[in-house]
């Protein structure tokens, strides 16, 4: 039971980690850095997961088209479900993998948005600690204090698009999402079809949507 309740408790800061890597700060004039892509969007974040707690306020699942539109404009789908898939990317036609990351992006929000509605509106810590940039490519190391004193180390990696940069990993305790999914879609390649991993996705989804 410890360990799950622990499990549970990691999963619940990764969300609300992802979620503040993604959202902007509309009154920032200028392309912001990778830090302030994560940190300026941490206030606005955090007011969306605490008013879904009041029984008055919309639920997260009626907030989820607001949430997914900044996520699809601020955090790149594309080059996560490409990393995520693995060498298997490139077998497959522009229409496939098209597919695969409209799937991929609704299967992980859906699986997240069902994490995010168990949190607590507890008042975390963030510390930004250090970025590092490497041409277009950067790191972004932060930690999150809990009020019962755990402390989870956060880390972002992102990739300049054009003028802006977008996340497409977030590392959480050293275990990353893409390298996560890539596993378990690995798993299933070894012994099926793309397209039924495409069905096996799609499936998923359409119980999600249903819930």
């Amino acid at each position: 039971m410890r360990y799950r309740a622990g499990k549970e408790k990691f999963l619940r800061f990764s969300i609300l980690l992802l979620l503040v890597a993604i959202i902007p700060q509309w009154t920032i004039a200028a392309a912001p850095g990778p830090v302030a892509v994560i940190q300026s969007g941490t206030e606005r974040a955090l007011k969306i997961l605490r008013s879904t707690q009041s029984g008055q306020a919309p639920t997260l699942r009626q907030r989820k088209g607001e949430i997914l539109s900044i996520v699809d404009e601020y955090f790149n789908f594309e080059e996560m479900a490409r990393r995520a898939l693995g060498r298997p990317w490139k077998e497959q036609t522009p229409e496939k993998r098209q597919q695969f990351v409209s799937l991929f992006k609704q299967l992980l929000f859906n699986t997240y948005i069902s994490r995010v509605e168990k949190y607590t509106g507890s008042n975390e810590q963030i510390v930004y600690d250090a970025e590092k940039i490497d041409g277009d490519y950067a790191v972004v190391k932060t930690r999150v204090a809990t009020n019962d004193n755990q402390v989870y180390q956060i880390e972002y990696r992102l990739h300049q698009d054009g003028a802006q940069w977008k996340a497409y990993d977030v590392i959480v305790e050293g275990i990353s999402f893409v390298d996560n999914y890539r596993s378990q879609f690995a798993s299933i390649l070894a012994n099926e079809s793309f397209d039924s991993l495409l069905k096996r996705m799609r499936e998923k989804v359409e119980v999600a949507s249903r819930s």
